[in-house]
């Protein structure tokens, strides 16, 4: 058994959360070494409850192993495990990091990421909201995470891909099963620009307990959550508090007072979220979320200089300067993103650059 395949085996035995994996991780170091123990052993460290000593005394179910695999392999899903160097960093870091990931699509390049999330039975107001805000932002080169979900979600996915960022949804299902069907062709879609990702293994059906759940990933891959519409009691809420608990920005688009669905929003407003309106407001609020990433090599070297010398001669477009480069444009449209958040280049009319030294 390889280490995958452990990590695999190990998130398989029934009860044996993340927290406790992680906790026998720094007893054992690695999964083998967790699965092989004798379980007087685990037993003694007081870790697990009787339940997950039970489960673990039960040994690697074989069979459920196997069809992991050949699900793997028949649907070409790739597997990212909590020491693969791939595996996102934010996500690494907060409280319960899923130490299984099943991946459609890729997970690189995905940061700077904001979530967009709200009501499944949106109004028209909330829908062409989700969707320019999703939009907007991801012209900036900033990705959007949502939960693929009917409604707000659905429609924050799809505005993101008609700018240049990627969208990454997070599925409360297993990775072969998309909930609700009619997004099947929304989950392509999303594959090809970026990720649907889930904790579950193949197969597993949608169940009510498993999406609150999933918020946890959707807020902790992302710098800050965007609640658009949702009720007083919604799962929308379940993620924006999950962020305050992650230290992410929680921020919310106010709507009208007679919406019934406005009064999430503005509860979390009352609360201390912060108000957005447009793509501005938010760029504003995470700028300093993401401060880290902007003094990383993504605003250095080679192409960061070479952005800001064409910049140098006038406003351009991401396309432009992409062409000009031979770089993916979404590439361009993340490194600008961040040049901008970091006041190297200002946006003018018509969504095109320049560098802040010719625009005074």
């Amino acid at each position: 058994m390889d280490r995958k395949e452990a990590w695999i085996a190990l998130d398989l035995i029934p009860g044996i959360g993340p927290r406790s994996v992680i906790r026998l991780l720094e007893i054992f170091h690695t999964p083998e070494a967790i699965i092989s123990a004798p379980v007087a052993r685990i037993r003694e460290l007081n870790i697990l409850n009787q339940a997950q000593i039970r489960g673990m005394s039960r040994g690697v179910d074989r069979d459920a192993l196997k069809r992991v695999k050949t699900a793997i392999k028949e649907h070409r899903f790739s597997v990212v495990t909590w020491d693969d160097p791939e595996y996102p960093q934010a996500l690494r870091h907060i409280d319960d990091p899923p130490v299984v990931l099943y991946v459609r699509g890729s997970l690189e390049d995905f940061e700077p990421a904001v979530a967009v999330v709200g009501t499944r039975a949106p109004s028209r107001y909330g829908s062409d909201t989700a969707y320019r805000l999703s939009r907007d932002l991801s012209m900036r080169g900033i990705s959007i995470v949502s939960g693929l979900a009917r409604g707000i979600d659905t429609r924050a996915h799809t505005g993101a891909m008609e700018g240049e960022g990627r969208t990454v949804a997070v599925l409360g299902t297993g990775i072969d099963v998309i909930y609700p069907p009619e997004n099947t062709g929304l989950a392509e879609k999303i594959a090809e620009r970026g990720a649907v990702v889930s904790e579950l293994p193949p197969g597993v059906q949608p169940d009510p307990g498993n999406f609150p759940r999933r918020n946890r990933i959707i807020s902790g891959l992302s710098s800050g959550v965007i609640v658009v519409e949702a009720a007083r009691r919604s799962g929308a809420l379940i993620t924006a508090r999950l962020a305050g608990e992650q230290g992410r920005m929680v921020m919310a688009v106010p709507g009208p007072v007679t919406n019934v669905r406005a009064q999430g929003p503005h509860r979390l407003i009352r609360q201390g979220a912060v108000l957005v309106r447009d793509a501005d407001d938010v760029v504003e609020e995470i700028a300093p979320q993401i401060k880290g990433m902007i003094e990383t090599s993504e605003t250095s070297g080679q192409a960061h200089d070479e952005i800001l010398r064409l910049m140098g001669g006038g406003p351009l477009s991401i396309d432009e300067i992409a062409g000009e480069l031979g770089l993916e444009v979404v590439d361009v449209a993340r490194r600008v993103s961040i040049l901008e958040l970091k006041g190297e280049v200002v946006r003018t009319e018509g969504n095109r650059f320049m560098a802040r030294s010719i625009h005074g």
